[in-house]
């Protein structure tokens, strides 16, 4: 072949090679991981600590796999057994295991439900030496090249998983909820994660860190938020506002947050405790619109913004100004928050990310 044509099908092949290697790295690959429960702490009588460590999270995203201590804003999908099962949740991920997933009865199937990972540390090996992932997705895409780098011996990574406790208008707790109030060291459970060489899944854009920060949530935000805080540059600078169901000084005086806030002195941390009987939020829109010398006393009456059944409540800044702000939680809260920022405050919606974690009265899956 002259020298030429074969010039000219080199380029070719690494074109190709190029096309298939981007649609590789645009999937994010993941995995089912089993793990095994560490240790149950409670940090507030509303914030509940959940430690997982397994041999299999080696093969997690990297701050997971290399137990790199605090991580930003990273979540996970939790795989929360049925009643009587005996082991971790099993699911064969292809591109249809979601919808076969749904379609069984949450009675065999059990539930899924989204939850931050606070931080992850390496421990010694306790037991899932050779834990196999219990699942790949995309099968016919994979990259397994990651998964095949030397792993320490006799060490495994651990993760902070935090529950918000919490219930509805009938006193009933959600699957998530119900699942950390009874959950005992030695239980196993799956997880669904990012696998090594894929990104962690996460909402929250570092690269606004130094700006002007305005950081909005709920208690089922708390987690997302405080992991934020804990990663935070030094001078970064802004407010972070949480409405919580009980005492703000719970919160705040958790070594870890009181640490945080030392170390980032430029962001205020404000924790507004919920009273009995006041509507979600309430307070987070006082605090929205002092925080940009608006009119306050009005709440959220003029701003309810509710949510449809089938309304996805979640979208990420655009274009990163002088000001950021992230607002997560409830998602109709969300939304009613979301419209006071672009209403009375006039901030760019580009600037804005939002994140509806669950709907009042609603099952998330």
């Amino acid at each position: 072949m002259p020298r030429a044509e074969q010039e000219g099908g080199r380029q070719a092949g690494q074109a190709q090679k190029g096309r298939r290697r981007k649609v590789r790295d645009s999937i994010n690959q993941y995995g089912v991981f089993p793990l095994k429960v560490s240790a149950v702490q409670t940090l507030t009588p509303y914030l509940t600590r959940v430690s997982l460590t397994g041999r299999s999270l080696l093969h997690a995203a990297a701050p997971i796999a290399e137990g790199t201590g605090p991580i930003y804003d990273a979540y996970i999908k939790l795989l929360i057994p049925p009643a009587g099962a005996s082991g971790p949740t099993m699911i064969e991920l292809d591109s249809s295991w979601r919808s076969r997933w749904l379609a069984s009865p949450e009675s065999q199937r059990g539930a899924m439900r989204t939850y931050t990972v606070r931080r992850s540390r390496l421990v010694p090996s306790i037991g899932l030496d050779e834990s196999p992932l219990l699942g790949l997705l995309p099968a016919a895409e994979a990259d397994l090249s990651p998964l095949k780098r030397p792993l320490p011996a006799g060490l495994q990574p651990e993760i902070d998983v935090d529950f918000v406790l919490h219930t509805d208008k009938q006193g009933q707790s959600g699957p998530g909820s119900a699942w950390a109030q009874q959950v005992q060291p030695g239980q196993e459970v799956s997880i669904l994660a990012p696998l090594y060489g894929s990104s962690l899944w996460s909402s929250f854009q570092p690269a606004a860190a130094d700006r002007n920060l305005l950081l909005l949530g709920d208690e089922t935000a708390a987690p997302a938020l405080l992991s934020i805080l804990d990663c935070l540059p030094a001078q970064a600078q802004g407010s972070l506002i949480l409405e919580t169901p009980g005492p703000g000084k719970q919160l705040a005086s958790l070594e870890e947050v009181r640490q945080a806030q030392a170390r980032c002195p430029g962001l205020d941390l404000t924790i507004l405790p919920r009273r009995a009987g006041q509507q979600r939020g309430q307070q987070l829109a006082e605090a929205l619109r002092l925080a940009y010398q608006l009119p306050s006393g009005q709440g959220l009456e003029g701003v309810k913004d509710p949510c449809r059944s089938d309304e996805y409540v979640w979208e990420l800044a655009s274009q990163l100004q002088e000001t950021y702000v992230f607002i997560a939680g409830e998602a109709s809260l969300v939304k009613s928050l979301r419209r006071i920022c672009l209403q009375e405050a006039q901030i760019p919606r580009e600037a804005i990310s939002f994140m509806g974690y669950w709907k009042a009265g609603r099952a998330e899956g």
